[in-house]
């Protein structure tokens, strides 16, 4: 009982700390879970192999097994993961890099939307992927590298993209920027524009610099 409750503090923990890592806009954490949880549900449910076995070979015991020594368990689980280059080494990454972008544009700050990722690549490699084998430690570590991508380079790419075609620069190299997070026109479509917000921009231009306030719509 005393390692469940500890679990259950952790996950409380973690829920807190998203909310408090959400910055100064307001983000709609329930509203994402169960986003992110149907569409992790719908991939489950159209990968053959992986619906058959979930509801053949799924046991809550491995699940137990693997929290009770999660480095040992994700070190053989690598071992034992021989999933080809195009799952391990793009699929995955990949997969986490839209995650990550995703929650960006919903307004999550960087630790939330990091701390958000996370905590779903745990979810899946130690409960539903760890319910019928060990968890991946290549997976989780590749993972953890599309998400730091997505929030620390893509996205900062593709803002600063954004901010340049709205005060006029319409250079197609401005454009590839703005869809390096396609969430922008995707989210905006579904969730309506974000709030409007003041902003400070610094930019490089021949001999010297451009600065200004620009009010984002």
């Amino acid at each position: 009982m005393g390692k469940i409750f500890s679990l259950l503090l952790l996950a409380a923990t973690m829920v807190l700390s998203l909310r408090a890592e959400s910055g100064k806009e307001k983000v709609n954490l329930w509203q994402d879970v169960a986003i992110v949880s149907a569409a992790t549900c719908v991939y489950v449910m159209i990968i053959p192999d992986t619906r058959r076995r979930i509801f053949h070979e799924a046991s809550l015991a491995r699940v137990w097994k693997n929290f009770r020594d999660p480095i040992d368990s994700a070190i053989q689980g690598g071992k034992s993961d021989h999933n080809s280059f195009w799952i391990n080494y793009v699929g995955h990454p990949l997969s986490f890099a839209v995650l990550g972008l995703y929650l960006k544009e919903r307004g999550y700050s960087n630790g939330g939307a990091l701390l958000f990722s996370q905590t779903v690549n745990i979810v899946w490699e130690y409960v539903i992927e760890g319910s019928m084998w060990l968890p991946s430690g290549k997976d989780l570590l590749t993972d953890l590298c599309g998400s730091l991508a997505a929030i620390f380079v893509l996205n900062p790419l593709s803002d600063s993209g954004e901010k340049r075609i709205s005060l006029g620069d319409r250079r197609w190299g401005n454009y590839f920027l703005y869809y390096l997070n396609p969430f922008k026109k995707i989210n905006r479509w579904i969730f309506g524009q974000r709030r409007s917000a003041a902003g400070f921009y610094i930019f490089p231009a021949r001999g010297g610099f451009v600065a200004g306030l620009h009010w984002q719509k």
